[in-house]
């Protein structure tokens, strides 16, 4: 697959999470959604360090850059 289309594709991606996200966010509110992208964020770093071989692919790590969102979910939830 050449550059462009790689673009694209990724585009196309990031476009349905942040739809998603706002469904989250109309439905479920601002801390659902926090949680929601960290978490994505945190699996989709992990994937692509998969995908090209770069550093040590690892839960953990999925784990703590969704933890912020997931604490502000709660903290969001109580106040």
């Amino acid at each position: 697959m050449n550059d462009k289309a790689l673009h694209l594709a990724l585009g196309c991606i990031a476009a349905a999470v942040a739809y998603l996200a706002l469904i989250v966010h109309s439905t479920l509110g601002l801390g659902a959604m926090l949680a929601f992208i960290t978490t994505v964020v945190g699996i989709g770093y992990e994937a692509q360090q998969r995908i090209r071989k770069e550093g040590q692919v690892e839960a953990l790590d999925a784990l703590a850059t969704a933890a912020p969102g997931w604490l502000a979910w709660g903290v969001l939830t109580f106040i």
